[in-house]
């Protein structure tokens, strides 16, 4: 077989193949990306572009590009996030994409991130610049530390719950967009409910609105207690008064000690233990209204 132009060319003393020559300089350029680059620099940067996002004061460790299944990335170690929805926010690891798209020439990245912290699982695309959005799915969020403003109430909602969420934070502040939710280990717990519920599934797709409201598109809980389905509005109010309630429920109370606690309480349910009701007034103090059964 004749040889091909390329292998019999001279090759001179002290020069270097071309099919040499690539590969070591990708190498020589690996190693100043690893050792040289300046990765503290962009860590600030970063934090700095995440904390005028969110509000919030983020302080991110060590820094450096790693290679994992979702290919090469900058990971974060030891990432601190303080704000007043969730105080201190530990963030065992962070780890950061840059995504290709024609936003960067607004001046608004595009990352795709991953965050395991004590909140929950972080896995999606974060958009930066004058109106963040975010696009992705959280995964075994610790509900207790969400910001649910239903404390004022005393109304107390534990367990674990994994969501796809769509939503964005415009220039004045306020969020808005769409999250789907589905939890297997609901807790509630009211002062007008003698006893916990728990249920056993609950899924929802929920609207955060504009004025800051949130508006329950549908949600269905499944319990051995109780059973149903929800759907309206909670209004928007100050993180220490109680929110406003204008909801529709169909439930069914499968517990006889917890429907005849409901009965002897005077609240609307009817002797199978079904109830269609109104529910307005605060969370605080709810007024229940029965409706026409659907």
């Amino acid at each position: 077989m004749p040889e091909t132009r390329l292998a019999s060319r001279p090759v001179s003393p002290g020069s270097i193949p071309l099919y040499a020559a690539v590969p070591i300089a990708l190498l020589v350029t690996l190693l100043f990306v690893a050792l040289l680059f300046p990765w503290d620099a962009v860590a600030r940067r970063l934090a700095f572009e995440i904390g005028a996002a969110s509000g919030a004061r983020v302080r991110l460790g060590e820094l450096a590009p790693a290679w994992t299944a979702r290919g090469p990335v900058l990971r974060a170690r030891d990432v601190a996030i303080e704000h007043p929805s969730v105080q201190m926010l530990q963030i065992a690891e962070l780890e950061v994409a840059p995504r290709l798209s024609s936003s960067w020439l607004r001046g608004a990245p595009r990352l795709r991130i991953y965050a395991d912290s004590g909140l929950g699982i972080v896995d999606g695309v974060l958009l930066l610049g004058p109106e963040p959005a975010f696009d992705g799915e959280v995964r075994r969020v610790v509900i207790e530390r969400l910001p649910l403003r239903l404390g004022a109430a005393g109304i107390r909602v534990a367990g674990e719950l994994g969501a796809v969420a769509d939503v964005a934070l415009d220039p004045g502040g306020t969020l808005r967009g769409q999250v789907e939710f589905e939890s297997t280990s609901l807790r509630i717990e009211a002062p007008l409910i003698p006893m916990p519920l728990i249920f056993t599934r609950a899924t929802g797709s929920l609207s955060i609105l504009e004025t800051g409201a949130t508006r329950i598109d549908s949600t269905k809980l499944e319990g051995d207690q109780l059973r149903g389905s929800l759907e309206g509005e909670i209004g928007l109010v100050h993180r220490s008064q109680p929110p406003p309630l204008d909801l529709r429920a169909e439930l069914e109370v499968l517990d006889p000690e917890l429907r005849a606690l409901a009965q002897a309480a005077s609240l609307p349910i009817g002797p199978d233990g079904r109830a269609s009701l109104q529910i307005r007034g605060t969370a605080a103090l709810p007024e229940l209204t029965p409706l026409a059964a659907r």
